[in-house]
């Protein structure tokens, strides 16, 4: 395989493991393909010193990890609504929306835990703050990887990053 299919194989499965938070169908070396590469990119725009990476890489991939786990779970759980939506009782459709809520707070408190606390535990506020962006920048990245912009690609007004995210950080 070259290089250039390499990578749109890559940005495909990453892209898509984002977008859908279920990386179960990838295989083992696609999973550490993916985790190398957001490894990288993040290390690199968040400028982590390697003290800083080897305490941030194990909260961010528990905070990864649950997050993960709680995305798949809102997800089955809108599949199984949208497939069986004619024939729910007025109980169920109850139960389903008390679940989202409950899932969709669940996430809330996990963000609050990790970015409110754990992440700055172990990083400086200024990085914790530019995790944020960190975080949106790469899913634009595998983006515009699957559009076939490649890493270079720039957004539509030529900056390479979504208009309406903050400028980028200086140097903390």
């Amino acid at each position: 395989m070259d290089r250039i299919t390499r990578m749109l194989t890559l940005a495909v499965m990453l892209a898509l493991s984002l977008l859908t938070g279920n990386v179960l169908a990838q295989t083992e070396a696609q999973k550490e393909q993916f985790r190398q590469e957001r490894e990288n990119y993040f290390n690199e725009q968040l400028e982590l010193t390697g003290e800083e990476a080897l305490a941030f890489w194990p909260v961010y991939n528990d905070y990864d990890h649950r997050k993960v786990k709680i995305v798949e779970e809102e997800k089955n759980t809108m599949h199984y609504s949208r497939e069986n939506a004619d024939n729910l009782s007025d109980k169920e459709i109850g139960e389903i929306l008390e679940k989202i809520q409950r899932l969709r707070g669940e996430l809330a408190r996990l963000e609050q835990e990790y970015y409110g606390g754990k992440f700055q535990e172990v990083l400086p506020q200024r990085k914790v703050l530019k995790l944020y962006w960190v975080e949106w920048d790469f899913r634009r990245h595998l983006i515009r990887q699957i559009r076939g912009h490649g890493q270079g690609g720039r957004g539509p007004r030529g900056e390479g990053q979504h208009p309406s995210s903050p400028p980028p950080a200086r140097n903390p």
